[in-house]
């Protein structure tokens, strides 16, 4: 019998640990490929040193997941979203990934990640409620 608790927050260290394993060893024993992510991030600062725009993404198996793309309001319009974009792109290309994919909900930059390409693959409406989550994707030659 398993006893089962709810608690609020984070895995711990040893937590996701066995958790990390157990997937781990069960997708070994289905044939898929190891799997590995990796943290990435771009950084841009203004003269003062001040973090202005931010790109994360993680590398998982074959594409690139942009997890966060924020640029501050005063930055925005000037072009260094689609820097950090293209940045993000050209590190994919240079590691031969598949692909980039994201999420972005319907108020913030579907229209932007329309015009750098990328094609919408899936919507969850009502995420939250009144709005749409949106998955773009763009393959890479």
């Amino acid at each position: 019998m398993i006893d089962v608790k709810f608690a609020h927050g984070e895995l711990s260290v040893a937590e996701q640990a066995v958790v990390s394993e157990g997937f781990r060893a069960h997708s070994k024993g289905q044939g898929a490929p190891d799997y590995a992510k990796e943290r990435v991030k771009w950084l841009g600062a203004d003269e003062r040193g001040e973090i202005r725009a931010v790109l994360t993404a993680e590398i998982v198996w074959d594409w690139i997941y942009i997890d966060e793309l924020w640029v501050a309001s005063a930055s925005r319009g000037t072009g260094v979203g689609a820097q950090l974009m293209a940045l993000a792109e050209e590190y994919a290309v240079d590691r031969g990934v598949a692909g980039i994919w994201l999420w972005t909900q319907s108020w913030q930059a579907v229209g932007f990640y329309r015009r750098l390409g990328f094609e919408e693959f899936t919507r969850f409406d009502d995420f939250p409620r009144g709005h749409t989550r949106v998955g773009f994707r763009k393959r890479l030659a």
